[in-house]
């Protein structure tokens, strides 16, 4: 999942570039961090350079017969994990750097997650948890955990929940 800074036709293009950057990548994707390295020297080498704009990501690689998820980030919210046998919702946070496109020389690290049966991984952007009620308030982080925490939700009442909760 990735962002870009930005709204309109510009971020729409960079999103564009972004896309064919990662289908031209030589090789496979892993470890997840050398794909976003290999992203982010592209944009800062041909693309991004002064304009001020960067791309937040999120990229992770599932592996269904282990259940193992190893991620990176680029300073993406982090997703949260729906862990309904104890009750929580966790960040996946554990492989935060910056995002791609703001510099050069930025080392990407991969982090592995153990999921359990049960476990839902929601991914997001900033445009949830920066949404404003009538009353102009931010929807935030705390109260998408509040919706998330209802473990009786399957994945699309989750979807439905966050649009209700977000009017």
């Amino acid at each position: 999942i990735a962002d870009v800074s930005g709204h309109g036709t510009p971020a729409a293009v960079m999103m564009a570039v972004m896309h064919s950057i990662v289908h031209n990548y030589p090789g496979e994707p892993l470890p997840p961090s050398r794909l976003l390295a290999f992203l982010n020297s592209k944009l800062v080498e041909h693309y991004v350079g002064q304009n001020g704009t960067f791309v937040t990501a999120f990229y992770g690689i599932f592996d269904p017969a282990t259940r193992l998820l190893t991620y990176s980030c680029a300073g993406h919210n982090p997703p949260l994990m729906r862990r309904c046998g104890e009750q929580s919702v966790l960040q996946l946070d554990g492989a935060q750097q910056l995002p791609l496109g703001v510099l050069s020389e930025v080392e990407f690290v991969d982090h592995a997650e153990q999921l359990r049966r049960g476990d839902h991984i929601i991914f997001y952007t900033d445009g949830i948890t920066e949404a404003l009620s009538p009353e102009g308030e931010l929807f935030g982080t705390n109260r998408l955990d509040e919706v998330l925490s209802q473990c009786a939700l399957e994945p699309g009442e989750i979807i439905e929940s966050v649009r209700d909760h977000l009017i």
